[in-house]
């Protein structure tokens, strides 16, 4: 498999925004409390901010874009605590079509040696509890729980 990883072109809009609606119809099917059916899950503008700062990457197969990682860098500075260098996961998706396949890996070791390039201390990423098949790949991966949240409705 043939895997190229690299920051996106406007022209590649549309299509990371047709990836960008499966992650958030699942969400939507998780918390319809919380989330809108909507034509356009990032806008044109946010799009062309994240391409400006490198805050995405688009991964190619064959040409065709197959999957996508969002993030920020966060500099944590607490007197009381040691300095950390956040690389934050915004949102990571793989085209439906082509999981299993090692994309969503192969995207999260890319971005962890482009944190490492730039001194990152750690990566950081929230996901939904009932994301069972993400939370499996989060972990293989290395990742660990690092806290807990809870959230409650109250209307």
């Amino acid at each position: 498999m043939e895997l190229l990883i690299e920051i996106p072109k406007i022209k590649d809009f549309n299509r990371v925004n047709e990836l960008a609606k499966q992650v958030h119809k699942i969400h939507i099917n998780w918390r319809p409390d919380l989330f809108l059916d909507v034509d356009e899950v990032i806008s044109k503008e946010n799009f062309e901010e994240m391409i400006q700062a490198k805050n995405i990457l688009v991964a190619k197969l064959q040409g065709e874009i197959v999957g996508y990682i969002t993030f920020s860098i966060q500099e944590k500075n607490n007197p009381s605590m040691r300095y950390r260098k956040q690389l934050q996961i915004d949102a990571i998706c793989v085209d439906e079509k082509n999981r299993g396949k090692g994309i969503g890996t192969a995207i999260l070791q890319y971005t962890k040696e482009f944190g490492k390039e730039i001194n990152c201390t750690d990566m950081y990423l929230t996901v939904n509890e009932e994301n069972e098949n993400a939370i499996k790949i989060y972990e293989k991966f290395g990742f660990k729980v690092k806290s807990i949240a809870y959230s409650m409705r109250i209307v």
